[in-house]
């Protein structure tokens, strides 16, 4: 039986693994599973089955959204290691910014919002301690797949914020509990409400 060993050596937590065959113009299904992730310094078996070659393309994604791509790898040679140097270098296009200010109150923060989704994000909502979402704070602007919009959030009495989008489709994406001190907002597909 054909597999491939991924040893994560980032020094983040991978929280998803695609490999499809090399012949392949899509991703596979995601290898971990809803359940999983793999923690730095650990090691993951993926089992390839059915497949013409042993030439592969695996993509992984790390728990701040960053993606790793390597493209026509031959899984009987060695072990597959994924380490900082691999990287994507791609870095999201700022689509714009946007400037909220709260009622009163010591945080002053931002969060980045990007999109990976595959499809356009017409509304982008954000509230903190309330029943109703504020304005759209994309205004005139959409989020285009790969792209991301900077929120700047000032005199908030705290950091935790609720934000949610819509796409063209009208499908949203909430994310409760974001705490803007520390992580930003990664948008895919297993984010759709």
């Amino acid at each position: 039986m054909r597999y491939v060993d991924i040893v994560n050596q980032t020094g983040y937590t991978i929280n998803y693994i695609y490999v499809s065959h090399e012949n392949h113009d899509t991703w596979g299904d995601e290898m971990l599973g809803d359940s999983s992730v793999l923690p730095d310094g650990e090691t993951y078996r993926a089992y390839l089955t059915g497949q013409p070659s042993s030439i592969f393309d695996i993509m992984v994604e790390d728990e701040d959204g960053d993606t790793y791509t390597f493209l026509g790898i031959d899984v009987e040679l060695d072990d597959f290691v994924v380490t900082l140097d691999n990287l994507d270098s791609t870095a999201a296009a700022s689509v714009g910014e946007t400037t909220v200010n709260g009622p009163s109150g010591d945080f002053d923060g931002y969060v980045d919002v990007t999109n990976d989704t595959g499809f356009t994000m017409y509304y982008l909502y954000i509230k903190q301690n309330t029943k109703t979402w504020g304005p759209d704070l994309l205004g005139n602007k959409v989020l285009e797949d790969g792209d991301m919009f900077t929120i700047y959030l000032n005199n908030y009495p705290g950091s935790t914020f609720d934000i949610r989008l819509e796409d063209e489709d009208g499908d949203t994406y909430s994310f409760p509990g974001v705490d803007a001190e520390i992580e930003d907002v990664y948008i895919t597909l297993d984010n759709l409400d």
